[in-house]
């Protein structure tokens, strides 16, 4: 019975009604009654006057639309509460501490809201980081470039390093609205959790006040006993949930502050980025002229380069056609040359042939000139008749032979295999001098 008197009294002190869902509906009706009707005096208004309405008209009907807005909007809350309430009820007919439970639901939430926001706070931080190194980067890339912009001597490089440049830029820019998209989107989410962590800390100064004033109208001892010990639980309850608040809104404040402070040397950087834009494009312009002689002594030097190339590819050619001769030649050298060495081959095989006949020609005319020899030193007699044959024999081996074999020598001739010179049989020994002088 005294839990069941609690129920109502926290319910009371913390504004719950038990006919709040037909007040609600009875407000809806109305309220669309009174946008109905508004709506139609607007409709008569625009219909009987032709001009357009002066500011006051305008804003009036703008404040109209504003609070009708704000009505629906506060019917559709209000709708919500209710629903929220009757869940409560339910609850609290169940189970008393069910109330604080779901408080302390509440507040678990808004802890696990709190590290969520701790997380995706130090994700903006090393997103904002990688900013960071990206923009020294840019901007030592652009002192480099500076530094190199007298030394440069092909503008097809500057213009590829002011391509990249330009797109390290682009890039930068583009974080740049995707961040502040995200610090709004995250301050929207801080001012919606610290203004939750109001609401919950409200409702728990109503639960407060009702256990306490609970404290104070008990009827019994024992009644009295179990509220006073209900009260020293959720004055714990209420203590911790006051600290984590308070934890909250501490580190929700901590939390802007350094928001506020990265949006600052954020937006720095982005100054600075715009300076170093800036003087990329001052650089630009001045290089420009820089270019122009770049490039046209490059296009001379590659027409010099390109007509170097043709005299060399002539120079090349014709040195291919005089290998080609040269190798022609070798190979005819080397033809000639084979076909020297077989006639010398032959002719030393003619030499070798001719000197055996020469031997053999020797031996005969060394016999030829003993026999004449001998014949020459025998007498010559006038015999008879019975000595004719041998007289016959005789003449005929005697001088006679001798002028014959001497006319088939003097016939006869011999020819150097070298140079073609002919010698007579008779002269074998001086064609024997001729050859030992010719191969030597």
């Amino acid at each position: 019975m005294a839990s069941k008197g609690t129920k109502e009294t926290i319910v009371n002190k913390l504004g719950f009604k038990s006919s709040g869902s037909k007040q609600a509906e009875a407000e809806m009706d109305r309220l669309r009654k009174e946008n109905a009707h508004l709506k139609q005096k607007m409709e008569e208004m625009s219909k009987r006057t032709e001009r357009p309405p002066d500011s006051d008209k305008s804003k009036l009907l703008e404040r109209i639309l504003s609070l009708e807005t704000l009505r629906e909007r506060n019917t559709q809350q209000l709708l919500a509460k209710d629903k929220e309430l009757e869940t409560l009820r339910q609850h609290l007919h169940s189970n008393g501490g069910e109330v604080v439970a779901s408080l302390q639901a509440q507040l678990d939430q808004g802890r696990r809201e709190a590290e969520y926001r701790e997380k995706l706070f130090q994700s903006l931080s090393e997103e904002t980081g990688n900013l960071k190194n990206k923009l020294v980067a840019v901007s030592a890339r652009c002192q480099a470039l500076e530094k190199q912009g007298p030394d440069l001597q092909n503008g097809q490089g500057l213009t590829g390093e002011v391509a990249v440049v330009e797109d390290h830029l682009r890039d930068a820019l583009e974080k740049n609205q995707q961040w502040l998209v995200y610090d709004q989107q995250r301050e929207a989410y801080v001012k919606e959790v610290l203004a939750r962590t109001v609401e919950l800390e409200q409702q728990l100064n109503q639960a407060n006040q009702a256990l306490q004033q609970q404290h104070k109208e008990g009827c019994s001892d024992a009644p009295e006993k179990s509220s006073s010990q209900l009260q020293e639980y959720y004055d714990k309850l209420l203590l911790q949930a006051k600290r984590h608040v308070e934890a909250q809104k501490e580190a929700a404040a901590r939390a802007q502050g350094e928001l506020g402070e990265l949006q600052r040397r954020y937006e720095e950087r982005c100054m600075e980025l715009v300076e170093a834009r800036e003087q990329l494009q001052a650089e630009r312009l001045s290089s420009k002229h820089t270019v122009g002689e770049e490039r046209k002594y490059s296009a001379d030097r590659a027409d010099r380069m390109r007509s170097e190339l043709d005299s060399m590819d002539a120079r090349l050619e014709e040195e291919r056609k005089r290998s080609a001769e040269l190798l022609l030649q070798i190979q005819q050298s080397a033809k000639d040359f084979g076909n020297e060495k077989l006639d010398r081959q032959s002719l030393q095989h003619q030499l070798h042939k001719v000197l055996k006949e020469l031997h053999k020609a020797r031996d005969q005319i060394t016999r030829l000139e003993s026999s004449n020899q001998k014949q020459q030193s025998e007498p010559h007699f006038s015999e008879p008749s019975s000595y004719k044959p041998e007289f016959e024999r005789l003449s005929i081996e005697g001088p006679i032979p001798t002028s014959t074999s001497k006319n088939l020598l003097d016939e006869s001739f011999l020819e150097c295999p070298k140079c073609r010179a002919p010698y007579a049989t008779s002269q074998h020994r001086e064609l024997l001098a001729h050859l030992d002088y010719c191969f030597t």
